[in-house]
């Protein structure tokens, strides 16, 4: 494979074709969220004050109330809906990309209207591979959270000691002999599900395969081609490291900022406390998806354009030539 060729025609799509920005976008605000969300730890630092009496206990008589339960499920129903409307926007850019990087290798015109038409061709085949490759992950993950999980809600709410100490110690067993062996398997077998993904997005997009073909497909290409898709996985794998912590040092700066400010306004009124930092994670979420999206317009496109390759769809674009001659192994 001419890796070097991958990388300079990827660098020159990216930065020529600023349409595929947009999609990036949408594939970046899923991911971004999810970063923001790990970072956070999903925990509320509560400002330097407290609440007047009369709310403390308002939300005390909600708490004890069946209406409580029900605000909780609708919140997580919620969530949920927000993180599969995400899924299916970042379905539709990646299938946009892949597409209009082929339109762009073949010397076509990229544009936004067939980029995101053929991301809704391609939509739900796109999210059901990544939906397929991407359960065996959440099931080991959940499979090793919930008996820390539910062992803490056993104890959450229990003030008598001797309820509370073994809880504690049984949430602390769990959490080391089930959680961490669990967050290592998913971080061992992420690396060759994740690989697969990409490829079998694109087979969907480029070769036009069923879901379960694509995955097919894609295994082959991978036990084929096992050696440079290392080497790109790899080079790829230093690149990302490194742009993740410039987005997280521009996002800290950011959020820094912000909650300086908002932690001043925290004096003056609660209720604006709230409101900016809201607003705050709002704005590092939309920046740093805007970065990352430059980002990932670049990573998918030399991952197609290797796909390519790898295929025998040969190097057509402005400064390559068709033919064999420019194949070779890495």
């Amino acid at each position: 494979m001419d890796l070097g060729y991958v990388l300079r025609r990827a660098w020159e799509i990216t930065g020529r074709h600023k349409a595929l920005w947009l999609f990036g976008f949408f594939v970046s605000l899923g991911a971004v969220a999810r970063r923001i969300g790990m970072g956070s730890g999903g925990r509320w630092r509560q400002p330097g004050f407290e609440l007047p009496p009369h709310v403390q206990r308002g939300l005390a008589d909600f708490q004890d109330s069946p209406y409580f339960v029900v605000a909780v499920v609708l919140l997580v129903l919620l969530m949920l809906a927000i993180g599969v409307g995400l899924a299916l926007l970042g379905a539709l850019g990646r299938a946009a990309m892949v597409d209009q990087v082929r339109v762009a290798e073949d010397r076509g015109a990229v544009s936004l209207r067939a980029g995101w038409q053929a991301g809704e061709r391609h939509l739900w085949g796109v999210f059901l591979i990544r939906l397929l490759l991407g359960l065996p992950m959440a099931m080991v993950a959940l499979a090793g959270a919930f008996p820390m999980v539910g062992t803490w809600f056993l104890i959450a709410g229990q003030d008598r000691l001797e309820v509370v100490m073994p809880g504690v110690f049984s949430t602390l067993f769990a959490l080391f002999a089930c959680l961490f062996p669990a967050l290592c398997l998913v971080a061992l077998v992420s690396v060759p599900l994740g690989l697969l993904q990409r490829l079998a997005v694109r087979a969907c997009v480029l070769e036009g395969y069923d879901v379960w073909q694509s995955v097919v497909r894609a295994w082959a290409v991978l036990r084929e081609h096992l050696r440079p898709l290392a080497l790109v996985w790899l080079i790829f794998l230093a690149f990302q490291v490194g742009v993740l912590i410039v987005i997280g040092l521009l996002l800290a700066m950011i959020g820094l900022s912000l909650t300086a400010v908002a932690l001043l306004m925290a004096f003056v009124s609660p209720q604006l406390f709230v409101a900016l930092a809201l607003i705050s994670g709002l704005l590092a979420w939309l920046v740093g998806a805007a970065v990352n999206g430059v980002v990932e317009t670049f990573v998918s496109a030399a991952w197609t354009l290797a796909y390519r390759e790898l295929i025998g769809m040969g190097l057509t674009g402005e400064d390559g030539t068709s033919g064999d001659s420019l194949l070779h192994q890495c």
